[in-house]
């Protein structure tokens, strides 16, 4: 009976400090943090370095005596590396397809500083019959190439990882900017034959612009920055913006001693663009 007794109190002691706990108010467990969800629009701006590729083929008939042409055209071909820094903004829209999946459209508008100028020379000689005539001579090419903005509308493909919070994707779409090459081409050249000895110079300058469509196609990584509506980003980018066209003027022509009915002709160049982009950037999702 005692022991009965014992073991009732005991049971009885259990329950009222329990309950007793229980009116003391034991705090909860803290709530789940929320979970990041990448869908929806957002917006920002960057910052970051573009390293450019222009190769230019120059071809010249630089010199006509009447409809003659005095020496043959020559060709050669030049390359430069526009380069400098860039800045602009972007706005786009996700879609988290599922936990690792996300799928979006994104625009950019840059400002750019690109541009890169050569000084270059290249030497020709040429022998042609009837009458034989030796020719040789050098062209001087002085020129510059720029790359002033440019824009791009991609899609991006990311996959999500840490901790649903930062995502790696690949993006590709469609890109335009204004690419520009101008500059001077001067040719010396001495021409002989059973005429005598002649000593030709000719000065042409040429220059364009225009605004032109291509792709791009690269790479980054986002992440969320704290426990707010900002992120990060860094990528690379690699994109082609068509070629550009100029034919030159000729603006100089001298011959010694003086030659009869002598004319300039014109150089014509053919520039190739692509571009290389690194940047970093922050965004702000909205909800």
């Amino acid at each position: 009976m005692k022991k009965l007794a014992t073991c009732f109190v005991a049971i009885t002691g259990f329950i009222g400090t329990s309950a007793f706990a229980a009116d003391m108010g034991v705090p909860a467990a803290p709530p789940p943090a929320p979970v990041w969800n990448w869908t929806g629009w957002y917006a920002g701006v960057n910052v970051g370095a573009s390293f450019g590729n222009a190769k230019t083929d120059f071809n010249g008939t630089p010199f006509f005596q009447g409809t003659t042409q005095v020496i043959p055209g020559f060709g050669f071909s030049d390359r430069e590396y526009p380069d400098g820094f860039m800045g602009g903004g972007q706005i786009g829209y996700n879609w988290q397809y599922s936990p690792i999946i996300v799928v979006g459209l994104e625009a950019d508008f840059q400002g750019a500083v690109e541009r890169d100028n050569e000084n270059f020379n290249q030497s020709f000689s040429f022998v042609t019959p009837n009458p034989e005539t030796h020719s040789s001579g050098t062209v001087v090419a002085n020129y510059t190439t720029q790359i002033d903005w440019f824009g791009t509308v991609r899609a991006r493909i990311g996959y999500v990882w840490g901790n649903g919070q930062v995502m790696s994707y690949l993006t590709g779409g469609l890109a335009y900017g204004e690419v520009k090459i101008n500059g001077t081409n001067n040719v010396s050249a001495t021409v002989a034959n059973g005429g005598g000895r002649f000593l030709l110079s000719a000065t042409q300058t040429f220059g364009h612009s225009q605004v032109n469509t291509g792709w791009v196609a690269g790479y980054g990584t986002e992440g969320r920055l704290g426990n707010s509506n900002w992120t990060w980003k860094v990528e690379g980018l690699y994109m082609g913006l068509g070629t550009l066209d100029t034919t030159s003027v000729t603006s100089g022509v001298s011959c010694t001693p003086v030659c009869t009915g002598l004319t300039g002709g014109q150089v014509a160049t053919h520039t190739r663009f692509t571009d290389g982009i690194l940047r970093g950037g922050l965004n702000y999702k909205f909800y």
